[in-house]
């Protein structure tokens, strides 16, 4: 009776120590797999980055703009996310719709269209209260101060050379003009900017000079100082009004130009993502077989980031392909085109 409680103890015992055996020998043999499958990923991340021309690209200090990440989903198989410096001249070019769009905005409301309306006479900040001096100003120089509120233009030029400063901005960052030419479109810029200071200044003192002599204990005006005075707002007049068209149509000169310049370069960029994607299926074709210790049923799906379609609600996604290892394998032995390749793979935006 004892012989046989031993012999099923030893047996029982015999049993646990093979299992364990095998158990340990099993993980042993997943380790040593996801150390080739480790390998293999690095070699095919390297070639994938050299054949897509990303891993050298460089952006403002030395910043790496382009580069792939790995990661090895266990029964999915590879994920791969794709940085191309598309993404980042996406980056660009949402901030240039932004400023356009900014600009749009402020242009609902017409800066120039202020001008023909009437005007306030004085603006409390600017002139003493009409009641501290109100029996000393003559109806002369009332009309006068309503007449240089009136001619004022300097919200209008003043918005219009910022317009106009921003779209040359915006086609720089798009490469529309080198560096020569936003220089000179800066000179023109800064010229009519000065230009304005200067006219501003001068207005500000007429509009001083007329204060003080409307404060003057004589209540009637002299004639000589009204012609003056008149005579020196007619002349602001005719020196701003010129100045006045010619930064409204630098404005929209540049406004338009922008626009041009924004459609051509966002389909220059659809361009360039179309001959990535295109490639990427060559690469995939070639170089997809290096991936040996990736099982048979698992894929390989690839990310490009911030390259999907844009949402409604202005949401930038990515691009995914999802390629399974059988159709790699067979596009590499030539049993399938690239053709087939595409059609067999799936492809969203998320």
């Amino acid at each position: 009776m004892k012989n046989r409680n031993f012999n099923k103890t030893a047996a029982a015992l015999v049993l646990m120590a093979s299992s364990a055996t095998v158990h340990f020998s099993s993980v042993n043999a997943q380790e040593l797999q996801f150390e080739g499958l480790q390998r293999n990923i690095t070699l095919f991340t390297g070639l994938l980055e050299e054949a897509l021309d990303i891993g050298q690209a460089k952006g403002l200090f030395g910043i790496n703009l382009g580069g792939i990440d790995s990661t090895y989903l266990y029964g999915q198989g590879v994920v791969l996310e794709v940085r191309t410096p598309l993404a980042n001249r996406r980056n660009r070019m949402s901030l240039v719709s932004l400023s356009t769009a900014m600009q749009s905005l402020r242009g609902q409301t017409n800066p120039f269209a202020a001008i023909a309306r009437p005007i306030a006479p004085v603006r409390a900040q600017e002139v003493t209260p009409l009641s501290v001096y109100q029996e000393k100003t003559t109806a002369f120089y009332q009309e006068m101060m309503d007449r240089i509120a009136s001619v004022d233009y300097s919200l209008a030029v003043n918005s219009a050379i910022q317009q106009a400063s921003e779209s040359a901005r915006s086609l720089r960052s798009m490469g529309s003009v080198d560096e020569p030419a936003y220089g000179k479109l800066l000179d023109d810029i800064e010229q009519l900017r000065s230009q304005m200071a200067s006219n501003t200044a001068e207005l500000r003192q007429l509009r001083e000079d007329s204060r003080v002599a409307a404060s003057q204990e004589n209540d009637v005006a002299d004639e000589a100082t009204e012609i003056e005075i008149r005579d020196r707002l007619e002349g602001w007049r005719l020196r701003v009004e010129p100045l006045r068209v010619r930064a409204m149509a630098k404005a929209a000169e540049l406004q338009a130009r922008s626009a041009v310049a924004e459609q051509e370069y966002a389909a220059r960029w659809q361009a360039e993502v179309d001959a990535l994607e295109e490639n990427l299926y060559a690469v995939m074709c070639d170089y997809g077989s290096t991936l040996r210790e990736l099982p048979g049923d698992e894929r390989v799906s690839i990310i490009l980031t911030g390259l999907g379609a844009e949402t409604e609600e202005q949401r930038r996604t990515d691009r995914v392909h999802v390629f399974s290892k059988q159709d790699l394998l067979q596009c590499q032995s030539g049993a399938i085109d690239l053709a087939t390749l595409q059609q067999r793979s799936a492809q969203y935006n998320y």
